[in-house]
């Protein structure tokens, strides 16, 4: 399930394709459970394409800011790893409540329109997983690098590659590939929300001075 949310925003995109209504059911079909070994070669690739995409924005943006989550998640990985998951099932909680409060609230006479307010948040939370999905799999490609090439500060664009490669080889392994996903995106959300919170209480100076620190 984790899987088809990070990969909903880039399955939307189909709607702008050219093509048939009916190509497009197949394709998003193809994509969310692929059968035959053609099939998982399409969907490895557009998996991979869209990950290497969406990591090279997150690159171009602040590479520091990836280096910083991969020196969180080195420090204390399963603390990290309890308050991502916690967010996660926190988030899933909420975004719950508030389909069943618009829901009643459209029963007790509320327009009708308020219905979209669930699927627009929905679209958020699927954009919001892709981009974590994908800061995960960088920061695995660093590690992965690291152990392998004994480099102090890794590629962080080769990084991107690698990990894309792995992780989405283990996505295609039945049952691990949910353990795999939640792994990666409770970790990486740990990350980011504490990188967010010391960011929110630090020194404007520190937090100047560190970012310089992980960009040398």
């Amino acid at each position: 399930m984790i899987r088809r949310h990070a990969l909903a925003a880039a399955i939307a995109l189909l709607a702008f394709v050219p093509m048939p209504a009916a190509a497009q059911r197949g394709f998003r079909d193809t994509l969310a459970n692929p059968t035959t070994p053609e099939e998982i070669a399409l969907a490895f690739g557009v998996y991979v394409a869209v990950t290497l995409v969406i990591g090279a924005i997150v690159l171009t943006i602040d590479r520091s800011y990836v280096r910083s989550i991969e020196a969180r998640l080195s420090d204390d990985p399963v603390s990290v790893g309890v308050i991502g998951l916690g967010v996660l099932v926190g988030g899933f909680v909420v975004f719950a409540a508030l389909g069943a409060v618009v829901a009643l609230l459209v029963d007790a006479g509320a327009p009708a329109a308020l219905e979209a307010v669930p699927t627009l948040v929905g679209i958020g939370i699927s954009v919001g997983l892709t981009v974590i999905n994908t800061v995960g799999m960088i920061v695995a490609g660093l590690v992965v690098l690291r152990r392998l090439r004994d480099e102090p500060e890794p590629n962080p664009w080769l990084a991107l590659v690698v990990g894309a490669l792995v992780v989405q080889v283990l996505y295609l392994v039945p049952l691990l590939n949910l353990a795999v996903a939640v792994f990666v995106v409770a970790l990486a959300t740990g990350a980011i929300v504490g990188q967010w919170w010391q960011g929110r209480t630090a020194d404007p100076s520190e937090s100047e001075s560190h970012e310089q620190i992980l960009d040398s």
